[in-house]
């Protein structure tokens, strides 16, 4: 029960630090997500919403790179899919 409201407080904790490195970085430094300041998260937990660059795939980030760079992209929402 104390792992888990550790947990709760780490996630809240680094939620505003994240918040306060992104509100002090350069414009063209890097952003900081929550997980990069959560010390509880294990290192699967960290790298969940990592995408593995392949031989195959890496064609495609490169033209999706190219395009942001031209200024062509549209964001378009993405759903919640919790029900």
């Amino acid at each position: 029960m104390t792992e888990g409201r550790d947990r709760f407080v780490w996630s809240v904790a680094s939620s505003l630090m994240a918040l306060t490195a992104n509100c002090h970085r350069d414009s063209k430094g890097k952003t900081f997500a929550p997980d990069d300041f959560n010390p509880t998260l294990t290192k699967v937990e960290r790298n969940r919403d990592a995408v593995l660059i392949t031989d195959e795939n890496v064609e495609l980030m490169r033209d999706e790179f190219k395009r942001a760079l031209s200024g062509n992209v549209k964001l378009t929402p993405v759903e919640d899919t919790d029900g």
